[in-house]
């Protein structure tokens, strides 16, 4: 294969025996370097080096313009609008400035005659263009957005004026002002200077108008000569194809000169293409590995010129992962963008920790701000993977074998602690270096701390990444230090500028247009390139990834502030411009390739909806039909199927399950909950109790039901110990008291000034007073005997053959005594409402019975508890002659047991119990039926023939900590 780089240094050498006046410009330094390559292959004498170039490295040496670096651009910019418009801020200034100074960029660059441009643009003109469409009779009104969208262009060009006229008194410019500027002026550039007798333009395809005018000037005053790439399919035999529109165009209007050149290699060349629909963008690259590797293994594959082209640049670091190991010798043209670092997250989540405070509300309704940190920005940055790494290389454990990072997020998660202060954290840290560099707070408006924090952090991050065998990330650090500096620099210059909002934008902006450049060996016959970077190279073998359709070609987006219509009328490229000279990249590579393999995603949710590029339906339906010895062949990439096992329904009982069962009744033992929890779903309580999975502690900024529940419980319990069991009526005060002080005994993270927290713990506050007051009122009243009760009996039952010890527990919230009817009270707080089983259903002796073994309703559940708080009291009483509560003794007989349910959704009744176990008073028959019935209960689970199972009520599985692990 010769290549289109070797023809032209083939030509160059046969036209001139010495080279030291001759200066070739090609579109990339990539194209430079291995032109000087082909020269040095050419020639085989000692010769002075021509000067090879880059089309923008030309521009910047003929300019008398220096091109500013992009900092200074958007700060410069901004200036020159706040001018024009002083109430402009500058973070929304942000959101459109690059877009702007792309517009700025080619209006010079494409010599647009911006009077023109703007009077277009102008409501005047935009007006009478509409006015035609419009019905008769109707007008058109400007006022409102019309009217802002109008003063948009002409700030526009007010802007464009001052913005260039400043930047030429600083003797600078941005890129297409450069363009401009030499366009404008290149006849008198090229008679004043004489160090080159010939420039040559090589391998360009569509050029700007400005490059159009510098080219044609030159060739015009005889001083240059243009090389194109060009082949006779798409510039005379197949016109409909958009790779050769400019090229024609350029041919037949006679101002390049002599054409050099047009070849024939897509029409009389033999090509293999391969075509490859695979399932996802990701896997793209895997199979690209493996096609290379397959190659690799063939004779002499390492010494065949091989491309990797990525449509879709974000596919660089999978494609490298991809590629086997053994791949030394390679080399990667394209920049990685620092966006797409971790780094990036880790700054991004530094500015969300410090930019989050907390607001509160004060009793005079003002709104009152406070420097803490949030638990989430807290936890993101803790782990995020820097900071982990930092913490596995460097950071030591404490005597309780955790990190101080490990501590502060145990902490944080263990005391619900929804905000911290800087202090609290440092203090957690034992003020280490590194929770001083990222919890110290910024102050307002210091970008010099900002940037000191960052510094502090690069300088601990660089200590364990220096030995660590990913480079790039060290990479990363590198770049950040040297933006950092840069940005150091500016700040001085223009301080005034600068906020912590303005600085996050600014520098996410920079972050942004900064990338990564690989350096690799040249000369490798592996390159790994963007679409861009091909121009003007040529390989053998060419494996093209993403070739979607809104991929390559790109979707048909303008991002410009400057509308198509107007785009078209001043000649601005348009999506249209970008298809061909994308068609013209793709079609230039294939020209000398011999083994073409092109990837695209097959799937629905692929950019593009799946749908291959029209350019590899162009080589099917149209090239192919031109060229016999072009042979497409189709592939479809599909996942290897595998046997796959469904996941257990069911855990079976084996004899050390069964041993553990035994075990946990005899000393964990049973509660009225747990019984619940097996009859409603056997896996729930086999992963809960038997295996011991705990669910997930997290920091929780929203008062939950369990939390009020708990806060509620505990408050009555004291109400119950400090007040009525010392036969004392709390008063409304000391009620509010109790409330606030065991609320911030138990969550003192949570913030109940504002928000949902507010509404709940005054809905909490108001059901106990109501509770409590109606509790006070009542006459006769029953007497407290107990809170908070525990009650616990141990029995053995004959279970599966073989009398086990079984430990039944419960904590009863409250032992009330009604003496007029010789009966003790068994009564349970629930939060919300409690809707309990029908009476139907436990009114017949025998299925009364069965719905408590068997039962999953929730509702059978509140009357399984009450009649297990029942058992509890009778079986005490009985165990121990006499249930001694308050200096009284209530003996087994003597007294009856009934229990129901307070419920603050309705404080003001009480809900009691329907089962009635026994037609009548009978403790030591209610007993022993009690025991029948939990014998058999217990039975079911230590039976090896019935395995835990999943509940065939999904509805029981929507709230469950363990739906997860189970598949629900």
């Amino acid at each position: 294969m010769q290549s289109f780089l070797n023809l032209v240094a083939k030509r160059i050498l046969d036209n001139h025996p010495s080279l030291e006046r001759i200066q070739i410009v090609v579109p990339t330094r990539r194209a430079a370097f291995f032109l000087m390559q082909e020269l040095a292959i050419e020639t085989t004498l000692p010769i002075m080096s021509p000067s090879v170039i880059a089309v923008d490295d030309f521009v910047e040496s003929m300019c008398t313009l220096e091109i500013e670096d992009p900092v200074h651009l958007l700060f410069d910019l901004y200036e020159t609008f706040r001018e024009i418009d002083p109430n402009v801020q500058f973070e929304r200034f942000m959101g459109w400035a690059a877009v702007l100074l792309n517009d700025l960029d080619k209006i010079d660059q494409y010599l647009v005659k911006t009077d023109f441009l703007f009077d277009y643009l102008s409501e005047a003109h935009a007006i009478s263009r509409w006015q035609e469409n419009l019905p008769a009779g109707k007008t058109l009104h400007t006022e409102g957005g019309q009217k802002q969208y109008f003063s948009l262009f002409e700030n526009i060009k007010t802007l464009y004026e001052l913005f260039r006229s400043k930047l030429e008194q600083k003797g600078k410019a941005y890129r297409g002002m450069a363009y401009r500027q030499l366009a404008e002026s290149v006849s008198d550039l090229a008679e004043q200077r004489t160090d080159y007798d010939k420039i040559y333009f090589a391998g360009f395809n569509a050029f700007t108008e400005s490059e159009r005018v510098i080219v044609t000037t030159l060739i015009k005053a005889q001083k240059a000569e243009v090389f194109w790439d060009s082949d006779r399919y798409y510039m005379s035999e197949n016109k409909a194809v958009e790779a050769g529109k400019s090229l024609r165009d350029y041919q037949q209007s006679g101002a390049f000169g002599e054409w050099n050149w047009t070849s024939n290699d897509l029409l009389s060349t033999a090509k293999q293409i391969t075509v490859y629909g695979v399932p996802n963008g990701a896997l793209q690259t895997k199979v690209a590995g493996q096609l290379y590797e397959t190659m690799k293994a063939e004779t002499d594959a390492a010494r065949i010129p091989t491309a990797i082209v990525l449509a879709d640049e974000n596919l660089l670091l999978p494609m490298l992962y991809s590629l086997d190991e053994e791949v030394h010798d390679l080399n990667v043209t394209m920049g990685l963008s620092m966006r797409n670092s971790l780094l990036y997250t880790l700054v991004d989540s530094i500015f969300d920790l410090q930019q989050n405070v907390v607001e509160f509300r004060n009793k005079a309704g003002r709104t009152v701000r406070y420097p803490k940190f949030g638990h989430k920005s807290i936890d993101k940055v803790l782990n995020h993977p820097f900071i982990r790494h930092y913490e596995y290389v460097a950071l030591q454990p404490l005597s309780d074998g955790q990190t101080i990072i490990q501590r502060t997020l145990f902490e944080i998660t263990s005391n619900n602690q929804v905000f911290l202060s800087s202090e609290e954290l440092l203090a957690l840290g034992e003020n280490h270096p590194l929770f001083r560099a990222l919890f110290t707070h910024w102050q307002k408006n210091n970008p010099k701390q900002v940037l000191d924090t960052f510094y502090q952090l690069i300088e601990l991050l660089r200590e364990v990444y220096k030995d660590y065998k990913n480079a790039l990330e060290t990479e990363y650090l590198y770049l950040f230090y040297t933006l950092l500096k840069q940005f150091e620099q500016t700040i001085e210059e223009k301080a005034e500028l600068i906020t912590l909002r303005t600085m996050r934008s600014f520098m996410f902006e920079l972050i942004r247009q900064t990338r990564i450049p690989f350096s690799g060996e040249p000369v490798s016959n592996l390159q790994i390139m963007g679409m861009l970077e091909t121009r003007a190279l040529d390989f053998e073998r060419i494996i093209i990834l993403s070739l979607n359709e809104g991929i390559l070609p790109q979707a048909k987006r303008q991002n410009s502030l400057i509308p198509f219509d107007a785009a078209q009328a001043v000649g601005l490229p348009t999506h249209l411009h970008q298809e061909a000279v994308m068609s013209y990249h793709f079609y230039r590579l294939l020209q000398r390739a011999s083994e073409v393999h092109l990837l695209y995603t097959s799937t629905n949710d692929a950019p593009g909806g799946g749908e291959k590029s029209r350019f590899i339906q162009q080589l099917e339906f149209e090239l192919a039909q031109f060229n016999p010895r072009i042979h497409i062949t189709h592939k479809s990439v599909v996942f290897e199927g595998k046997q796959q096992h469904d996941l257990e329904e069911a855990v079976q009982k084996d004899e050390v399950m069964l041993a553990t069962i035994r075990s946990y009744l005899a000393n964990k033992g049973i509660y009225p909950t747990h019984l619940n929890e097996f009859i409603r779903c056997p896996m729930q309580f086999y992963l809960k109790h038997i295996v011991g999975v705990k669910e997930k502690e997290e920091v929780e900024e929203e008062l939950g039901m369990d939390k009020i529940g708990t806060w509620l419980h505990a408050s009555l319990e004291r109400m119950d110990l400090e007040f009525f069991l010392e036969s004392r009526d709390p008063s409304e005060a000391e009620i509010r008291t109790v409330l606030r002080e065991e609320f911030d005994r138990l969550f003192k993270g949570y913030v109940t000034d504002l928000g949902l927290n507010r509404i709940y713990y005054q809905i909490g506050e108001q059901q106990i007073l109501v509770f409590l007051q109606n509790q006070m009122q009542q006459k006769p009243r029953r007497r407290i005997l107990a809170a908070e009760q525990p009650l616990n009996t141990r029995i053995d039952l004959i279970l599966q053959g073989s009398y086990t010890p079984v430990r039944l527990g419960g904590k009863i919230d409250r032992i009330e005594l009604d003496e007029a009817e010789r009966t003790l009270y068994v009564m349970d707080y629930k939060t919300g409402s409690v809707e309990l089983a029908g009476k139907q259903k436990l009114v017949d002796p025998v299925r009364r019975e069965e719905v408590i073994r068997t039962d999953p309703d929730r509702k059978m559940g509140y009357v399984r508890q009450l009649w297990m708080y029942e058992y509890l009291m009778y079986r005490k009483m009985l165990d121990e002659k006499g249930l001694k509560l308050k200096d009284n003794t209530f003996n087994f007989g003597e007294y009856a047991v009934k229990s129901g349910f307070y419920s603050f959704r309705d404080p003001k009744n009480q809900i009691s119990n329907p089962l009635e176990l026994t037609d009548e008073l009978a403790p030591g028959a209610f007993i022993e039926k009690s025991e029948v019935i939990l014998t058999d209960i217990l039975n079911v689970m230590l039976d090896p023939d019935i395995p835990f199972r999943k509940t065939d009520d999904l509805n029981t599985c929507v709230y469950c900590d363990f739906n997860g692990i189970c598949g629900r």
